[in-house]
């Protein structure tokens, strides 16, 4: 198999594409849990 072949560059594209999706949800999963300590926060504060 040569580095020509494209089947190379079809692992590499999903490779990239499961980088990318990786990021993402790490990122949303961050959005989120800052959401949802805010949230926690304001209910806290509204108890007092």
């Amino acid at each position: 198999m040569n580095s020509e072949s494209s089947f190379n560059y079809f692992e590499f594209i999903l490779l990239a594409l499961f980088v990318c999706a990786w990021f993402i949800l790490e990122w949303q999963g961050k959005r989120l849990d800052k959401k949802r300590e805010a949230e926690k926060a304001k209910r806290e504060s509204e108890k007092r």
